[in-house]
C-alpha cells in the first residue's frame, strides 16, 4: 500500500488554533490496482510540540482500514514537515 498523491487539499478554518483541519482526495496504489476516495484529516499539535495525525476516511476503502491509515498518516506527516500543505 502506498500514496500516491493528496489532491484538491482545503484547509477548514477553526477556532483553535493549536487544530488544523483539511479535506483532501487521496489517491493510493494498492495491490496492482490504483484507487482513490475522499478523507478528512486533523493535525493536531501537542503541548510538547508533537504533531497527532487523525484520518476519517470518507469513502469506503477495499484493503484493510489500518494499514491505509498508516500510509496516509505518514504522507501527511511528510508534508506538513515539508510545509506543502495550505
Amino acid at each position: 500500500m502506498t500514496v500516491v498523491a493528496l489532491k484538491d487539499i482545503t484547509r477548514k478554518e477553526s477556532a483553535i488554533y493549536y487544530r488544523r483541519q483539511f479535506s483532501a482526495k487521496a489517491s493510493y496504489q494498492m495491490s496492482g490496482h490504483n484507487s482513490s476516495g475522499k478523507i478528512e484529516f486533523t493535525i493536531e499539535t501537542t503541548p510538547l510540540g508533537k504533531n497527532n495525525i487523525s484520518i476519517n476516511l470518507i469513502d469506503d476503502v477495499d484493503y484493510p482500514i489500518i494499514q491505509v491509515k498508516r500510509a496516509l498518516k505518514d504522507y501527511i506527516g511528510k508534508l506538513d514537515t515539508a510545509g506543502k500543505l495550505p
